[in-house]
Formats: C-alpha cells, structure tokens, sequence
C-alpha cells in the first residue's frame, strides 16, 4: 500500500508538471546577426500589436509572450538603427528578415543555419529561402510547414511571374501567372480537405477569396463546404461563414445600377443608357490623380484597337475637381467616350461594387449583368478574350 500511495504522488507530481503552458518561449538561434538586432514578433505583420520583442546577442534570441489560440505571426528582425548608429556605410551588413509562422503557447524552438539564408523583405523576398528555418514546438507550425514546402516551387513561379508581367506587360505572361494561380488554388483546397487543423485551414482559406464578380456561387458553396464539419465555437470560423455571407453580394451576374454620369460638356446622361444589347460593355474607373490609372491607358488603347468594334468602352472617372478631369482629358486624348461620376454615383458604386481602389475595370455582359470586376488590364484582356469568346 505504502508503495501504491508513493506511485500514485509521483503519478500526480508527474501530471501537475505537464499541463499547457499558458504562455510561450521561443528561443531562436541566427548565426550572422549583428548583436542588438531588434527582433519583433506581431500576429500578420501587424506591427502596432506586436505581442513580443527582443534582441539577438551572441547569434541567440528569447522571446516570451501569450496566444490564447494559434496565431499567424512575422518575425521581423532589422539592425538598420545599429548601422546609422554606428555609422556604417557597408550595405552588405544590413539585414531585414521576415519569417511568418504560426506561434501557440509553448516551449518553441526557431533555428537557420545563418541569417542570409532567411527570406528578406519586401521586394527581395524569396520565397525558395522559406525552407532554410524551422520552428519546433508547434503542432499547428508543423501542418502549415508542410504546406509552405510544398508550394514553394509554384509560388516562387508565380511572383515570377507577376514581376515579369509587372515589367513588360506581356499578355502570355499573364495568361501563364493565371494557370499558376489556378494550380496553387486547386492544391490549397485539397490540403485544407486533408487536413484537420482549424487555424491552418481558416488562413489557407483567407488567401482563396477573390476579387468582386470574379467568382459566382458555386465558388461560395465550395468554400463553405470546406468547413461544414466544423462546429460554430471559434469566433475566427464564424467570422469566415459571415464573410462568406457577405461575398454573395458580389458573385457574378449581379446588375449594374443606375446612375447619372456627366459629359465633357457638362451634360448629365444615364449610365444604363450607354451599355448595349448586342455586346459587352467595359467601364474604367480611373482619376486624373491616379498614377497606375494612367499607366494603364496605353493597354486599354491596344484592347480598344482590337476590340473596339464589338465592345464599348466607357472611361468613367471620379476626380471630385471637374477641372482636373478635363485638363487630364486633354492630356490623354482618349479615344472612346469620357465621363464624370456624380458624387451620388461615386458613393453607390463604392457600396454597391466595393469598388474602394482604381482603376477598376468592369466587364458587363449583354443583359447588363457585372460579370468581372478587377485592378489589372492584363486579367480585363483576358476575360475579353476568354469569358467574352471575343
């Protein structure tokens, strides 16, 4: 008896000594890092809310915080005031560094062999470099890692891709940055079906919703159906269904509204009475202070070339001065008809469209249904080309 009640102490000492953690360590390990960089860890980059900071010294980093549930974080680190302080003007010696993970009370564990193997930021991220560090201790980390590694191949392609046609705006780079976008999509969907971690799941989930009247509802039924066996006890998972919700607002097929639009010389016309029962019609929403608005005409004049005859093309811009509206259109000379919104009208179509960036291209079909909605004039070509049968 006496051994049984010593095994049953034990037992408890044992169990007192393994419950979770209400907190978490990481202790991480960069070897090349300047002493004194300025290690910030903030759940998706948000920086304001950083929920822990720290140093590195000696190649080494403690930093201690708490997450109720599985966050998604970035790990930034900088040594940029170093340099200035020092007075260095050595560029190889700066380093940024961005590493996203998910984080989870813990004891957690974050290596690499050298801190320029770390992807960079902005601009200079490499994506290929996120299989160089590795977070230990995480059970949700563990999931998304698999993903990251592998995808990495097809998301490097695609920001190859973006770039490329961000620089020479060739339409079979474009066309080929679309195919990628659709094979990363499809292999997103089928990872979330095969996995069960609902943190995981919900941000993968994040990064398949589309821009306005790109999808229709079948595409809403499909993400849905991805969560149907999941309960409602996760205020992240209600908030995904009620986005969801939203989002039937935009699917494809949704009519344009009316609304009053003015002429250059300052008559006011119905915006329904410019679209046509035999085509398509494509309104641009621009301004004259929009630089990429205005980067964008010389597409738009390519596509009104060659598509001039079967589709109307309508520049409708929401500049507040009327003035700066007519002195752009001087500048541009643009060759289809050139419109002012109403204030009423610039109001609506940001609530009935969300249409809060420009440009913004909208592609309305015969019946005068929005059947595509979108920022960049490589994607409105080949919606033209496609969904058109242009």
């Amino acid at each position: 008896m006496r051994y049984l009640s010593l095994f049953i102490l034990l037992a408890t000492i044992v169990a007192c000594n393994n419950k979770p953690m209400d907190h978490f360590v990481i202790r991480g390990t960069i070897p090349g890092a300047m002493d004194s960089t300025e290690i910030i860890l903030a759940p998706n980059g948000r920086y304001n809310n950083r929920i822990a900071t720290g140093y590195v010294i000696n190649g080494k980093f403690e930093l201690q915080g708490k997450a109720h549930e599985p966050v998604y974080c970035r790990l930034s680190m900088n040594n940029q005031d170093i340099i200035d302080r020092k007075g260095l003007r050595n560029e190889n010696l700066t380093k940024y560094a961005e590493i996203d993970f998910f984080v989870e009370n813990g004891e957690l564990t974050f290596q690499t062999p050298h801190i320029d193997s770390l992807p960079e930021s902005f601009w200079r991220y490499d994506i290929r470099k996120e299989k160089n560090y590795m977070l230990k201790g995480s059970t949700t980390q563990d999931i998304f890692s698999r993903y990251q590694q592998q995808t990495i191949p097809l998301r490097h392609n695609i920001r190859t891709l973006d770039r490329a046609y961000m620089e020479n705006s060739r339409i079979e780079d474009f066309k080929t940055l679309q195919e990628q976008q659709i094979k990363l999509e499809n292999l997103t969907k089928e990872f979330i079906k095969n996995n069960r971690n609902l943190a995981v799941n919900l941000h993968l989930a994040g990064q398949l919703k589309k821009e306005p009247f790109t999808y229709d509802q079948t595409y809403l039924d499909e993400l849905a159906e991805l969560f149907v066996s999941y309960q409602d006890t996760c205020a992240a998972l209600k908030q995904f269904r009620q986005d969801l919700q939203k989002a039937k607002v935009f699917v494809q097929g949704k009519a344009l509204q009316e609304g009053e639009i003015i002429t250059p010389d300052g008559k006011k016309e119905s915006l329904l009475s410019q679209l046509k029962k035999d085509r398509y019609t494509v309104i641009d929403f621009w301004a004259s202070w929009c630089g990429p608005c205005r980067a964008s005409f010389p597409h738009l004049r390519e596509m009104y070339k060659t598509y001039g005859e079967k589709v109307t093309f309508i520049s409708l811009s929401v500049d507040k001065n009327e003035k700066d509206w007519q002195k752009a259109l001087g500048e541009e000379k643009l060759p289809w008809n050139q419109y002012l919104a109403t204030p009423e009208l610039s109001k609506n179509t940001r609530d009935a469209y969300n249409l809060t960036s420009i440009p913004t291209f909208l592609v309305i079909d015969p019946e005068g249904k929005i059947i595509f909605s979108g920022h960049n004039s490589g994607e409105l070509e080949t919606t033209l080309e496609t969904k058109c049968n242009i």
